[in-house]
């Protein structure tokens, strides 16, 4: 799951948005690019654990 690619940007299309139509797109970008965001940071805390593991170190990361 950590090496999925993300979800690009809602396609908005060519045709004129409404209000309400706009919000909700803009809702769905933003729980995309949270969701991108927390997998990658999710990643790097999953790499600096392994190698801290095998260096012998602690990140201070809780687990």
């Amino acid at each position: 799951m950590l090496l999925e690619r993300c979800i690009g940007p809602v396609d908005l299309g060519s045709k004129p948005l409404t209000q309400s139509q706009l919000e909700r797109l803009w809702i769905t970008d933003r729980e995309r690019l949270l969701s991108c965001a927390r997998r990658h940071l999710a990643l790097i805390d999953f790499y600096a654990d392994r190698d801290a593991g095998l260096e012998g170190t602690t990140t201070g990361k809780a687990k």
